[in-house]
């Protein structure tokens, strides 16, 4: 019989009859053994190397959305941070966005099995879709009416092989409501009435029996289209007061069918672009007092309260004048003044007005009058 002892096989003599000096030598041996398994056992055995970041494949990618954009459903993503251990990713080489169809206004329970690869975005050669920073986005126009389509992406490293799959996102397709023919905008103070002719049809002519509403979108100096209201306006009308005065904004309108628990909007009625204007003056000052000096007729009244104040007018009639003459060119800034062209012997009657920093210089009602003879 030989010793077994890993990789020292065969250090032990082949066994015989045991004497003094064999056991003793035994001894020897097994107490050389067991330092040898405790202190070097690994040098026998296979140490793994540790896994490189870049060999393991990419996580799910970020904010990945669905939504319809004219006759086109556009799906986005943001590039995955981590890989699948949780470690930054880096080492990324492309997308694969994949779809399947069912007929219908719902995404059927076993659609996963029937998913297809409708594009590969390559990202040092984006054939498709379009890479912007570290955002994907892709428009799929092969989308037919009476089906439910349903997408989810993953992204592959160098070698080609998938990470993590997207969550998936499904929209209902149909023909689209036809868009409203023309829109009315008025603007008011701080403020925009917007009308629009009814939608009946579809785009190709037929009856819209499922209309949910109208979706009204604002632009304001050249940024992206924002929707105001969340669920369609069941009528043609809308008044926004979420606007601010002397500041231009374009509207438009898209009519909302409603398919299963999906939004299917038309294409953009023609925009009307409009200005809120200030139309409200202060108002009139109170407490006016004109009192004879030395310099002339002195005048006083109560500061204005009106937030957006640029100033003061001031008037003036003599007795047997039917009309008042304004005597103050510029705005007076303070709630003072003093009539230094005035003559012995006169009955002069006062008015002044508030004016607002509008572009309009929004003027208030008189005050009350004040009588001063001089």
């Amino acid at each position: 019989m030989r010793a077994r002892a890993g990789c020292l096989t065969g250090l032990l003599p082949p066994w015989s009859a045991p004497s003094g000096s064999r056991i003793k030598a035994r001894r020897l041996v097994a107490l050389l053994l067991a330092l040898l398994t405790l202190g070097l056992g690994d040098a026998c055995g296979r140490k793994e190397m540790p896994i490189s970041p870049d060999l393991v494949l990419p996580g799910p990618v970020r904010t990945f959305r669905l939504s319809q954009e004219g006759e086109s459903l556009v799906a986005s993503w943001v590039f995955p941070q981590v890989n699948q251990l949780g470690q930054p990713l880096t080492q990324l080489a492309g997308f694969r966005l994949y779809r399947c169809a069912v007929p219908g206004v719902s995404p059927a329970a076993g659609c996963a099995p029937d998913f297809v690869l409708l594009a590969d975005i390559d990202l040092e050669y984006p054939a498709v879709g379009k890479v912007q920073g570290e955002r994907v986005v892709y428009q799929d126009y092969t989308v037919a009416p009476g089906k439910c389509y349903s997408y989810r992406v993953a992204a592959y490293g160098p070698g080609g092989r998938l990470g993590s799959w997207s969550q998936v996102l499904s929209h209902a397709w149909g023909v689209l409501p036809a868009a409203p023919t023309s829109l009315a905008a008025r603007a008011g103070d701080r403020e925009v009435q917007l009308a629009w002719p009814e939608v009946r049809t579809l785009q190709d002519g037929g009856p819209v029996r499922d209309l949910a509403g109208y979706a009204v979108y604002r632009q304001t100096g050249g940024a992206a289209w924002q929707r105001l209201n969340p669920t369609p306006v069941p009528v043609n009308r809308y008044q926004d007061v979420a606007v601010k005065n002397e500041v231009e904004y374009t509207y438009m309108i898209r009519a909302v069918r409603r398919l299963g628990s999906y939004e299917l909007a038309s294409l953009d009625s023609p925009s009307r672009t409009v200005t809120p204007t200030d139309l409200t003056p202060p108002p009139p000052p109170m407490n006016l007092v004109a009192a004879p000096t030395s310099r002339g007729v002195e005048l006083r009244w109560e500061p204005s309260p009106a937030a957006d104040l640029a100033g003061y007018r001031v008037y003036r009639r003599r007795a047997g004048e039917p009309g008042s003459v304004r005597l103050t060119p510029e705005l007076v800034k303070k709630p003072y003044f003093v009539d230094t062209q005035v003559m012995r012997g006169q009955t002069y009657y006062y008015t002044v007005s508030a004016v607002d920093d509008s572009k309009r210089a929004n003027e208030s009602a008189p005050s009350e009058e004040a009588v001063v003879a001089f």
